[in-house]
């Protein structure tokens, strides 16, 4: 059987990456798995069979996920190979009707909870050939790979958020949405904002609040109307007020993409009345909320939810098509990971970042706002 070819940099690095030794390269094959529920790599591990009704996908590009949420403590579980997966087509199955698969066509990967943590692995092989997209060749791998996760997710948020948003503007001068956290969902949020709701919207403004005044920089560079500096640090009334005082007359509809207990409550504590609020954290948080006076607010607390194939669908040709602009990002070698991680959780990458799997010899930056 083929194995995985898979340099000894990839290993060294994936094994500091989750405190394990590194082991000397004459001691390690090929191939290797790195499994996130015991973060051990295990050696030769060869390239999977191809299931008889589905499809083996060589994976060349992986975006840089991880356990929501712990980067504030400097704290990470990388997920391989995660959420946002692109390749090509390395084997199609004999028993595979209707094929509408090659060898070598360009494909990306929508994610479920099997795939996303199977570890570390060149090659995928996927049951059900309905989750493979064929990707348009205008559309980069690395772009396509960023599309079944942050895209996506954010995608479903604003279209959650669209319907409201027309009604308010109906009978107010000025809509205000606020987006809680801005990573690579809240520069999606942005980018699809435009895209879902229209350029000339001039009575929709989008604001983007976060700690970090590196990722506000590149989210105001991105379009948002403006941007609020949430210093944790800072008296909560404060932030408060100076959120208020940056959307002069309130919020109207908020997404939080952080979701704790904390941004809660200062997300109820701004919201207009008729205010809508889309939970979109993966983090467990538990908080309390007045139901009198969110029923009184007639105010509405709704969860994103994940996105669909259809959606996915469309996203890829809008980007085919050049109608959505894509976030900045960057590409980087699969292993850099160990190193890349530790600059995300300081905030020193705050575009996407996706790696890249096989010989590259630096990260680049592609900015399309």
């Amino acid at each position: 059987m083929t194995k995985a070819t898979l340099n000894q940099n990839e290993l060294r690095a994936l094994r500091k990456l989750t405190g394990e030794p590194d082991v000397q390269s004459s001691s390690i094959q090929s191939s290797s798995l790195l499994s996130s529920s015991t973060c051990e790599a295990v050696s030769s591990m060869p390239v999977p069979a191809t299931p008889d009704n589905g499809v083996l996908v060589k994976i060349s590009h992986a975006g840089a996920c991880f356990t929501e949420g712990q980067t504030r403590n400097k704290k990470y579980t990388p997920q391989f190979p995660g959420n946002e997966v692109a390749g090509t087509i390395h084997e199609v199955g004999n028993n595979l009707p209707n094929a509408n698969f090659s060898v070598g066509d360009k494909v990306m990967i929508m994610p479920n909870e099997a795939t996303v943590n199977t570890g570390y692995a060149e090659y995928v092989p996927v049951m059900d050939p309905s989750q493979v997209i064929q990707v348009p060749n205008k559309v980069p791998l690395e772009v396509a790979a960023m599309l079944p996760g942050d895209a996506l997710k954010a995608y479903a948020a604003v279209n959650c958020a669209a319907p409201h948003v027309e009604k308010l503007r109906k009978v107010k001068s000025c809509v205000n949405i606020l987006v809680v956290g801005g990573s690579s969902l809240g520069l999606w949020t942005v980018k699809l904002a435009k895209y879902m709701m229209g350029r000339n919207c001039n009575n929709v403004r989008l604001f983007v609040a976060d700690n970090s005044i590196d990722r506000l920089l590149t989210a105001q560079d991105h379009g948002c109307y403006d941007i609020i500096h949430w210093n944790e640090e800072d008296h909560e009334q404060y932030i408060v007020e100076r959120t208020l005082d940056s959307c002069r007359s309130g919020v109207d509809v908020i997404i939080d993409y952080v979701g704790t207990n904390r941004t809660m409550q200062r997300c109820l504590k701004v919201l207009n009345r008729e205010g809508l609020i889309l939970v979109g954290g993966n983090r467990p948080c538990e908080t309390n909320i007045s139901l009198s006076t969110l029923a009184a607010k007639q105010q509405s607390i709704v969860g994103v939810p994940r996105g669909n194939m259809n959606q996915l669908i469309e996203l890829i040709n809008a980007v085919a098509e050049k109608t959505l602009e894509v976030p900045a990002y960057k590409v980087y070698p699969v292993e850099s990971a160990s190193h890349v991680f530790e600059e995300i959780c300081e905030c020193r990458i705050t575009e996407r970042v996706i790696f890249k799997f096989g010989t590259q010899s630096s990260g680049h930056l592609v900015d399309n706002h």
